[in-house]
């Protein structure tokens, strides 16, 4: 799970394996954890019957797991039941298990859409990527999505092609986010992405369909070139956040240059 986790008893043989994440939990230890940092993507079917015999078969809670479906059939408020694995083996401070389930109740007004995103954004930041581009993608085909946030998903996916070095799906995904979103970060990672493919002809295309300035164009590179040809593109957009003057200037003027084209 990424750091040290004591636990009471033996890890179970068998892990419980969260398939919306990729993640195996070996423990109430670890599952408490896991709890604890992610109470933004759980949902109230997370407390499933496989999970509630994980718990009293693999992990050995037995008296625990009985509660836990005693309340899962009494219909127990989610979080009650969120508390109740908490508080079964001491991992986390009394403290910690009332933030933990407070923020399990103010979780539960995010909408299925923004649970779905954070998801898939644990998934890239666990390093399955593929399984990410693919969350997002049925995210993308639920439609009705607002055309911000339809952006920022394509933004996402081309942001994940480039992990996988495929600089042309990214530069594809990072043009549809920018033509939704009208974001300056998607229009750097768009010409950094097309950078990385040496593609002059798709560079003048954008130049020229955006008006970029030949010295904003001429600051881009360089600020590419700094970042160096084999580092990942979100490397290279940190340093267009950077407080060098003249490349706020250059962000400044891109955007502007876009608005008085195309409006707000």
């Amino acid at each position: 799970m990424g750091e040290l986790i004591l636990c009471k008893r033996p890890i179970a043989a068998a892990p419980f394996y969260i398939e919306s994440v990729s993640v195996n939990i070996y423990s109430i230890e670890e599952l408490s954890w896991f709890i604890f940092h992610h109470t933004d993507i759980i949902e109230a079917d997370f407390i499933s019957d496989e999970l509630i015999n994980w718990i009293s078969d693999e992990a050995g809670y037995r008296e625990l797991a009985e509660r836990l479906r005693s309340g899962l059939n009494a219909k127990t408020p989610f979080h009650v039941l969120i508390e109740m694995i908490l508080s079964s083996c001491g991992y986390l401070t009394p403290k910690e298990i009332k933030d933990t389930v407070r923020e399990v109740q103010l979780q539960a007004g995010l909408s299925p859409v923004e649970k779905k995103k954070k998801r898939a954004d644990l998934l890239i930041k666990n390093g399955n990527i593929r399984k990410a581009i693919i969350a997002y993608q049925n995210i993308l085909a639920l439609g009705d999505l607002k055309r911000n946030i339809y952006g920022d998903i394509c933004h996402d996916i081309g942001y994940a092609y480039a992990r996988l070095f495929l600089f042309d799906e990214a530069a594809a995904w990072y043009k549809k986010a920018y033509e939704h979103n009208l974001s300056i970060k998607s229009l750097m990672q768009l010409l950094f992405a097309l950078m990385e493919q040496n593609d002059e002809e798709s560079i003048a295309d954008i130049v020229n369909t955006y008006h970029i300035r030949d010295d904003d164009l001429e600051r881009a590179r360089a600020v590419f070139k700094a970042a160096g040809e084999t580092k990942k593109i979100d490397d290279a957009i940190k340093n267009i956040t950077s407080e060098d003057t003249d490349i706020h200037d250059f962000v400044n003027g891109l955007k502007s240059d876009y608005i008085k084209r195309y409006g707000a």
